[in-house]
């Protein structure tokens, strides 16, 4: 058989990888459209073939993060000016406050930490010890005992 004869049916391509002439029965179509020689010829890969999977990281019933609530005023306010070395002070309120809780008295600026001693009133607090100054009118008093909870 001659190679550059006229065979009926049998025209010639040229291959679309090594760019040789080929009779049309000896090309092939591959996977990607491409007509090339037996030699250049190759399947597709199997991992074209691959599908992921749908990655679910939703959490089933989410619900935001409750807003902490604190029992009961977690400070309170001086309502009459104390002189250094006072141990009873006088407060807005003295609710929720505690004997053995840890309070912050502001005295000139700066926080003295304490311990309640008693509670004598609803607006008065004694200290173990006096305070180390003079305290005025609407200084913060801090309850450091205070317990935080999440609210329902």
């Amino acid at each position: 058989m001659s190679t550059s004869g006229y065979v009926p049916g049998d025209f010639w391509r040229i291959c679309d990888v090594c760019g040789f002439r080929y009779r049309s029965s000896q090309t092939f179509k591959r996977w990607d459209g491409l007509i090339t020689c037996s030699e250049d010829w190759e399947t597709r890969h199997p991992q074209d073939f691959v599908r992921g999977r749908k990655d679910r990281q939703n959490v089933p019933d989410a619900r935001p993060e409750q807003v902490d609530t604190f029992l009961g005023p977690l400070q309170t306010n001086l309502t009459s000016a104390a002189v250094s070395g006072a141990t009873t002070i006088n407060v807005t309120s003295s609710a929720r406050f505690l004997t053995t809780d840890q309070i912050g008295v502001t005295v000139n600026g700066n926080v003295e930490r304490h311990v309640i001693l008693s509670i004598p009133g609803a607006t008065s607090i004694e200290l173990s010890a006096g305070i180390g100054g003079p305290a005025d009118i609407g200084a913060v008093v801090v309850n450091y005992s205070a317990v935080s909870v999440p609210s329902l």
